[in-house]
């Protein structure tokens, strides 16, 4: 790599600190609860997940891997994985606002994040949902009657496969089982808030077993839209998912599964400030926004179908095999000006149909000694994405009076329109203006009509890989693991634009998809331009653990990942330039996990270093100082990083427990040469960045009651500003909502009846109801000045309500 180098061993220190620990480890046996019937029990539980493709407890797995409970879920609120974040250290989801699309909410691990616009591409982090592989538009599944999910980090390649360079994200929903149990919930709450949630598990026989839930959430918008379109934030999905098991014999098993979703909302939050904003306010807390893009909407209509057989071939053999089908069809019709006037309208639409198959086996070998897994995976994924860029001939000759009048010696400024100079003159003015300029210049009698760039991309990728991985007890405390795997990717893939349909005799000149970037001739300009590749690449990973007490492990890994090259859907220069290289990772991690002082304080610690290139990341940049617009680019970089995860809960006593945790990152990069948002250089130089100083505290409390009982949750979560750590940050806007740390207080009290059927449940999100707002900018920010921003929830609150049958 060509940027210094950075040293794992400055982290040894710390790691060797936190290994002393153990010597406040006791030998006792595990007590039970004194109350074992109570229903909010504290003390530290064992979690058992899948992260080595076996059910272990993951406090003995010796990979950094983070789990959320299903009480998690229930404390907390969580829809989906991007409510989780700010559980997990070194986690990023969606939009750091809260604001962000549902249906492209990147995913960011250690810092590595993903494109989630170009359909070219794949995510760094891989997303399974019962043990199946999920695309990148279909990660933000619903949590409806989820067992955990697990985050692991680091590269898990070897067992996982494709695009798991920097983690993996587990959803484990709950398996049918022979005993029956139902149960109904609501959550109402401020802004009209409606979730209704159903389970049913019933026994169909001896030995087949039905489980069912249905999930739906219905939630007005929080700022008052005066325009056209929904409130901003309005929300609204409908989920289910039914499962049947059957035990074929005492030693196999068959699950079929099947889910789907229906989501209609409105789109990623854009609410306009500035001079050009509804009533030229510039407090984007006002209540109050306007816009103009007519059907606004973001959706997903998605449905997956797997079966899985899981069986049992003698005392050591068993396999595991998985057959599953999803598609899914999305649409993001947004505003992307933040205001009502036409001369400075622009909308994107991000439109997606696409399916994947998906399939996998693997056997499993176990002895006293020896834990061995080998298998392989097969993919193949079509992808349809239509990418629209929306003007209306007001905000096109807006553009084309700040690039024309200058000729004419008029230096114009974000006010200066043609159509003020030039009212009174004919078409055929505008006609011979035309002519001279090569471009369409339009008259004042095209004003309000319509007319948009489209770029089409098709894709076609395979992978597959095999892999091998085995775990060998040297000692009673000493165990060694290694494993490989061989991964394979091919993609077809294909841009294509049109010629515009307004009806002028030259045509528009282009902000985004211009065809003769290809460097075909003008001819071939609207036809179809392919290309493929293919990419493999062989990754491992070798871990030693030892178990220094019944209760504690310290570990050491090095591993590497590697995550496919790909092609950027969203300009005609990425035909030119070819596929963008594969994202090769090397890290080198040691950790920390135990239980200590008789089982009541729980650490998780962990110390990492990896090299990275190829990074691929997806940014808002220009062509040049003078383009109009901005626009989604996949700008790739070389990385070091090092850092340190820590969580630390401590059960005080029966009744109260805390938790901390947080996470340092000192990260070393050189991006490509590019122009950012506001069309200033960026790039080409070495960069160091540190992470912001983000950490979140937890409290659980179960205090005594006369009847019932009784669990208060709290959580309190801290962020800096994370803009001073941006060197590509382009500031358009400042105000007293910008630029600020953010702090969110979150509780939630809830009874449940001694039967353990009946819970009721008061909460409370961002009780200190702080305003949070995002960095004012935006794809036509800096040529039309019409800058918008996203906020985080204010206040919201509510009653939630549970009977178990």
């Amino acid at each position: 790599m060509r940027i210094a180098r950075l040293h794992f061993a400055r982290l040894t220190p710390i790691a060797t600190a936190l290994l002393t620990l153990h010597f406040g480890t006791t030998a006792a046996a595990q007590d039970e609860a004194s109350e074992g019937s109570k229903r909010y029990s504290l003390q530290l539980e064992e979690v058992l997940v899948t992260a080595q493709k076996r059910e272990e407890n993951f406090m003995s797995v010796p990979v950094t891997v983070n789990a959320f409970t299903a009480q998690d879920m229930v404390n907390t609120g969580a829809d989906d994985i991007r409510d989780i974040d700010t559980f997990m250290p070194g986690v990023e989801i969606g939009s750091s606002f809260g604001s962000g699309s549902s249906t492209q909410a990147g995913v960011t691990v250690r810092g590595v994040s993903s494109p989630n616009i170009s359909s070219g591409g794949d995510p760094s982090v891989a997303t399974f949902y019962d043990g199946t592989y999920m695309p990148r538009a279909a990660t933000s599944i619903p949590f409806t009657d989820i067992a955990r999910t697990e985050v692991l980090k680091g590269p898990q390649g070897t067992l996982f496969g494709r695009n798991a360079t920097a983690g993996v994200i587990n959803i484990v929903p709950n398996r049918p089982n022979n005993e029956f149990e139902a149960f109904v919930k609501t959550r109402v709450g401020n802004h009209n808030l409606l979730r209704l949630e159903g389970m049913v598990n019933t026994p169909v026989s001896d030995n087949m077993y039905l489980r069912a839930n249905v999930f739906s959430h219905q939630r007005d918008g929080l700022t008052e839209q005066k325009g056209v379109g929904d409130d901003v934030k309005d929300e609204g999905y409908i989920a289910a998912r039914g499962a049947l098991l059957w035990d074929v014999t005492e030693d196999t098993s068959l699950q079929l599964a099947v889910d789907i979703e229906d989501r209609d909302e409105a789109p990623s939050v854009i609410i306009g400030v500035g001079k050009y904003a509804y009533e030229s306010s510039d407090d984007p807390f006002s209540g109050e926004t306007a816009h103009d893009v007519i059907g606004g909407e973001e959706t997903r209509e998605m449905y997956g179908v797997s079966l899985k057989l899981e069986s049992q071939l003698t005392d050591e053999w068993s396999t595991f095999g998985i057959v599953s089908y999803r598609d899914w069809d999305t649409t993001n019709l947004q505003e992307e000006d933040g205001t009502a006037q036409p001369r400075r309208y622009l909308d994107t639409n991000n439109l997606e149909d696409s399916d994947i198959f998906y399939t996998e086996l693997r056997f499993h070998y176990v002895t006293d000694k020896l834990n061995f897994i080998t298998g392989g995976n097969y993919s193949k994924e079509d992808v349809f994405q239509r990418t629209d860029i929306g003007l209306l001939a007001d905000s096109y000759m807006q553009f084309v009076s700040l690039l024309l009048l200058p000729e004419i010696g008029i230096e114009p400024d974000q006010d200066t329109h043609a159509w003020d100079l030039f009212s009174d003159q004919p078409d055929d003015f505008w006609l011979g203006i035309s002519e001279l300029a090569g471009l369409a210049v339009l008259p004042p009698s095209f004003a309000g009509e319509q007319f948009f760039e489209t770029m089409d991309n098709t894709g076609d990728f395979v992978n597959w890989g095999v892999f091998a991985d085995a775990t060998y007890q040297l000692t009673d405390t000493l165990s060694i693991a290694a494993g490989l795997r061989y991964s394979y990717d091919e993609k077809e893939y294909s841009w294509q634009t049109y010629e515009s349909d307004i009806d002028w005799p030259y045509a528009p000149e282009r902000v985004a998809y211009i065809p003769s970037e290809s460097g075909a001739p003008a001819d071939e300009w609207f036809d179809p331009f392919s290309l493929k590749d293919d990419w493999s690449k062989t990754t491992g990973r070798l871990v030693l653990d030892w178990a220094f007490s019944d209760y504690a492990m310290f570990y050491a890994s090095a591993a590497t990942g590697y995550k496919s090259g790909g092609f950027d859907g969203q300009s005609f220069s990425a035909y030119a330039a070819g596929p963008f290289d594969p994202e090769d990772m090397t890290s080198f991690e040691m950790g920390l996990k135990g239980d200590f002082f008789d089982e009541s304080l729980r650490v998780e610690a962990a110390v990492f270093y990896h090299e990275l290139d190829g990074k691929q990341n997806s940014k808002s940049t220009k062509d040049s100082p003078d383009d109009p617009t901005a626009s989604p680019t996949v700008v790739t970089s070389d990385e070091e990083a090092e850092g340190i995860e820590i969580i630390v809960t401590w059960s005080i006593t029966e009744n109260l427990r805390v938790a901390g945790l947080t996470t340092y990152r000192e990260t070393t990069s050189i991006e490509d040469k590019h122009f950012n948002a506001a069309g200033e250089p960026a790039g080409g130089e070495a960069f160091t960045a540190r992470t912001n100083n983000d950490y979140t505290l937890r409290l659980d409390w179960t205090p005594n009651i006369p009847t019932g009982y009784l669990l208060v949750h709290m959580n309190y979560v801290f962020n800096e500003d994370p803009s001073q750590y941006d060197p590509d940050e382009a500031i358009f806007v400042d105000g007293p909502w910008y630029f600020n740390d953010r702090k969110m207080l979150n509780a939630r009290v809830a009874w449940t009846n001694e039967n353990d059927n009946i819970e009721v449940a008061l909460w409370g999100d961002n009780l200190l109801d702080e305003e949070y707002a995002s960095n004012p900018g935006g794809l036509a920010a800096d040529t039309l000045g019409a800058t918008h921003t996203s906020i985080r929830d204010t206040i919201t609150y509510g009653i939630d309500l549970r009977y178990a049958f």
